[in-house]
């Protein structure tokens, strides 16, 4: 199954992204706003830019069964951030944006946005009880995107995902791989950033 192939072409990167994304600190209940802000903008940044993009992408019929209509997150990650009153990143394209010009890449793409959105189902209940945060109240709009409907909506992606033909896995290995890489080098910025203030 393509799933579980690129579950180990992507393992590394996924595990360097979980800990540039402040994971540890989420687990231990540790995670400051300052970091919270930093994973909020760094998802607002890319979903902004590539949210579309990517479902523009796919075959109408596979749009259909992902229910791509009720997938979109930007809006919630702008009113996470508006909540805690931070200033919405510059949204100006970047020059090193990641290109993606074909469903297999694009499927590739959001197989690590939808797992983003499926391993919230945890982090929300650690962010809950989060003494860095629990006094503000927050609504977690992004890590509780899909609600009650989350297992569904990760099982018909899954689905989607592993009907792809033999011949087109290395695509979506490669839009995976770049999604990743792109994330990271979003999160590097932020980093960056942050050491300047």
């Amino acid at each position: 199954m393509l799933q579980q192939t690129l579950k180990e072409a992507t393992k590394n990167k996924h595990t360097a992204l979980e800990q540039l994304m402040f994971v540890q600190q989420i687990m231990e209940g540790t995670l400051s706003i300052g970091q919270y802000t930093q994973i909020l903008s760094t998802n607002y940044l890319v979903h902004y830019q590539f949210e579309n993009k990517l479902h523009n992408l796919v075959s109408a019929d596979n749009a259909h069964t992902l229910e791509l209509d009720k997938r979109q997150k930007t809006t919630l990650l702008k009113n996470d951030l508006l909540e805690i009153n931070a200033v919405l990143p510059d949204c100006a394209t970047d020059k090193f944006l990641i290109h993606v010009d074909n469903e297999a890449a694009a499927l590739g793409a959001l197989y690590v946005l939808e797992g983003a959105t499926l391993g919230g189902n945890i982090i929300v209940k650690k962010l809950k009880t989060n003494l860095n945060l629990i006094d503000l109240n927050l609504h977690f709009y992004y890590y509780q995107a899909y609600g009650d409907l989350l297992t569904h909506f990760w099982k018909a992606f899954c689905e989607v995902l592993n009907n792809q033909p033999l011949h087109v896995y290395n695509q979506v290995i490669e839009g995976a791989n770049n999604m990743f890489d792109y994330l990271m080098s979003i999160q590097k910025k932020h980093f960056e950033l942050d050491k300047l203030k």
